[in-house]
C-alpha cells in the first residue's frame, strides 16, 4: 500500500506523541495503537496533535467512533476521521 504525503503526516504526528514510528510496519495504516504503548490518554493527545497539524476539529463522538485503544484501533481508524475532513476543505 502507498502512503500519500498526508497519511505520511499523520504517521509522522503518531510516531511523535507515542515514541514508536508506525512507518516500521509493514502495514502503518492497520498498526493499532496497543501495539505502538498507546492508552487512552495517549489517544487524546494523538487527536489534539492531529487537529493541529492538519486545522480540523474531530468531535467527542467521531473520537468516540474511533473506539477503545484496548480494542484494537488502529492508525488506518484515525485517517478514517481525518481524511474526509481534509477532502471537504479541499473543495
Amino acid at each position: 500500500m502507498e502512503i500519500t504525503a498526508q497519511q505520511d503526516r499523520l504517521l509522522a504526528i503518531v510516531a511523535e506523541v507515542l515514541d514508536q514510528d508506525p512507518r516500521t510496519f509493514t502495514d502503518p495504516m492497520e498498526v493499532k495503537f496497543s501495539q505502538l504503548g498507546a492508552d487512552r490518554l495517549d489517544t487524546v493527545e494523538l487527536v489534539m496533535t492531529t487537529e493541529e497539524e492538519f486545522s480540523i476539529e474531530i468531535t467527542d463522538a467521531e473520537m468516540s467512533a474511533l473506539g477503545d485503544v484496548d480494542k484494537g484501533a488502529t492508525v488506518g481508524d484515525l485517517w478514517k476521521l481525518v481524511e474526509p475532513k481534509l477532502a471537504a476543505e479541499a473543495r
